[in-house]
């Protein structure tokens, strides 16, 4: 990876509909037009507030292929409430709110959650995709704030599901769930000082988060439930990658309707270009079900099917932001009037709308938080069936979605060093 020398060429190799990044560390700042306008791709980023170069994630699209119908910032859709965010109408995530499951959480403790930019969902109709970087524990202080992340994004996945959705989670859990995920558990056991593997917090939470006992499923242990050594994160700080000395961090879950669709899931490990590797998921191009054939293409391109024109991308798209705009600027435009409208009616991306959410939300000590506009559309479509992480096809150009936690978006041009997330239970 470290041999290409753009962005786009990177994207171009992986050759995927979706790709997600993790653990970015790019601030809006540093945010280059070569790195977020992108031809043949549409970006979705989210950024860590106030923190410079750390966290973040970033959901490339593939234009020619899939569109998402609407996009969100953060996991508890706060950062989404502001006035000009609610202007975009149905490209808005913030139409429905869950008001059980978080009465111990404030406002400013939901906030809390969605400062450090590890969070962008996208709806694609037939699936709603988290692209997720889940917090480290540092240490015993940061648990709470671990589990309380893990806490929201359960509760708005099982009120997506509640509403007739399907759902795929991909990124960086920071939880290794079984010994097997681990090459030393016995050290784990030691460090955290637990009575055995699974009394950790947070792997207790994900044992009740997949299946069998929860709503979503290991894709990887679904195609490969006894292999060993299939380690995605490696310890760069004593070169552990070659001995294969590491922990499987990164996750594929999809919900339960959705496993059909999936041809197989696996590990690129020798994938090089940062302590993490990818995780990759392919699904069918077609499948059977009680007599009839369901298309994928069909299934994703819902709206497109409908009204045989190809949405826009949504305003959370890298290309609205407000610091790119003078590049998209033609000739003609030095010779034409100004358009003076208010600044509200052009949205950039989800991270600019942070503070007048901060400004106009109040303290609650029972605060809600949105699941988006999701359980709208789904009493609109009725999916016959319910990630890709792959699309393949002998007669089309495979698809795919990629999930990558690296150490930094511009590490692929420079040495990779160790993140914060390679310690983790």
């Amino acid at each position: 990876w470290c041999e290409h020398k753009s962005y786009q060429t990177l994207l171009e190799t992986l050759d995927a509909d979706i790709i997600c990044f993790q653990e970015t560390k790019i601030t809006l700042d540093r945010l280059e037009a070569s790195m977020a306008i992108i031809p043949g791709y549409d970006a979705y980023f989210s950024f860590a507030k106030g923190k410079a170069a750390y966290s973040g994630v970033v959901t490339y699209v593939k234009t020619s292929s899939i569109t998402p119908v609407a996009a969100e910032e953060g996991i508890t859709g706060i950062l989404n409430q502001s006035p000009a965010d609610i202007k975009c109408n149905n490209q808005s995530l913030s139409d429905t709110r869950i008001r059980s499951g978080i009465s111990g959480l404030t406002t400013n403790e939901l906030l809390d959650l969605d400062s450090e930019g590890r969070c962008v969902i996208l709806d694609f109709q037939m699936f709603i995709l988290f692209n997720l970087y889940c917090p480290h524990e540092s240490s015993s202080e940061r648990l709470p704030f671990k589990m309380n992340f893990y806490k929201i994004l359960q509760a708005r996945v099982e009120a997506l599901l509640r509403a007739g959705r399907q759902v795929i989670i991909l990124g960086d859990m920071n939880v290794t769930h079984k010994e097997i995920d681990h090459c030393d558990p016995q050290r784990s056991v030691r460090d955290y000082e637990l009575e055995s593997f699974g009394d950790h917090p947070a792997r207790k939470w994900f044992d009740g988060f997949v299946a069998p006992d929860g709503p979503m499923v290991d894709l990887f242990r679904k195609f490969h439930p006894d292999e060993k050594g299939m380690y995605t994160c490696w310890n760069t700080l004593i070169n552990a990658r070659p001995a294969n000395y590491g922990t499987r961090l990164d996750y594929i879950l999809v919900s339960q309707d959705l496993v059909k669709w999936f041809k197989s899931c696996s590990v690129e490990q020798k994938v090089m270009g940062s302590d993490h590797c990818p995780v990759v998921g392919e699904l069918h191009d077609e499948i059977e079900e009680d007599g009839h054939k369901y298309i994928l293409r069909n299934e994703i391109n819902l709206s497109m099917n409908i009204s045989d024109e190809k949405p826009e991308a949504l305003r959370l798209c890298a290309k609205y932001m407000q610091k790119f705009n003078g590049s998209q600027q033609t000739l003609k435009s030095f010779f034409s009037k100004p358009n003076m409208k208010d600044d509200n009616s052009q949205t950039g991306n989800g991270s600019d709308t942070i503070k007048a959410s901060y400004d106009n939300l109040s303290e609650s000590k029972n605060a809600d938080f949105n699941i988006g506009n999701f359980e709208k559309q789904a009493a609109k479509q009725k999916l016959t069936t319910s990630k890709s992480v792959k699309f393949k096809s002998r007669k089309r150009k495979q698809k795919s979605v990629i999930s990558s936690n690296q150490p930094s978006l511009l590490s692929y041009f420079k040495q990779s060093t160790q993140t914060e997330s390679s310690e983790d239970p």
